[in-house]
């Protein structure tokens, strides 16, 4: 009897095949995960990162990871309110080593707040202020902050 030759691939070599483009794919994924780049940022000097971007504070083991908007009931830029709101967001600060997660608020009405994180003082503030004639889109949301030495 002759070998029967069958068309196509041998069956080791469609699995190496199917091995060698899980691998590929495993590997292109990897790469994508890491694709947010972190911002440099030094002492005193105003940075912008939106959420889930970071800023890495130059001189001081210090990440900012702005991570999301809490709630925004600031009172729209066109509207008349009784009360002027405030929006409340989430950022994680990685401190030696350490992550923190921390929640901070701005007064609506107002161009900028403040708080402290150990011995820091931050400045910051979100962008954009709303307006009752367009919603803001959540991945709108831009975070603007100062680090200090208190």
């Amino acid at each position: 009897m002759k070998n029967k030759r069958r068309h196509g691939k041998n069956p080791r070599s469609r699995v190496a095949s199917l091995y060698l483009l899980s691998l590929v794919l495993v590997l292109v994924a990897a790469g994508c995960a890491g694709s947010n780049p972190v911002t440099t940022a030094r002492l005193d000097e105003p940075f912008t990162i939106g959420i889930g971007q970071s800023a890495s504070i130059a001189d001081e083991e210090m990440v900012i990871t702005f991570v999301k908007v809490i709630g925004d009931s600031r009172c729209p830029k066109d509207a008349v309110c009784i009360w002027s709101g405030v929006c409340s967001f989430e950022v994680s600060i990685t401190y030696r080593g350490k992550d923190y997660p921390l929640a901070l608020k701005q007064p609506g009405l107002t161009d900028q707040a403040e708080d402290i994180f150990f011995d820091y003082d931050l400045t910051f503030r979100i962008d954009p202020y709303p307006s009752a004639s367009v919603p803001v889109d959540p991945e709108d949301y831009q975070l603007t902050m100062t680090i200090s030495k208190s």
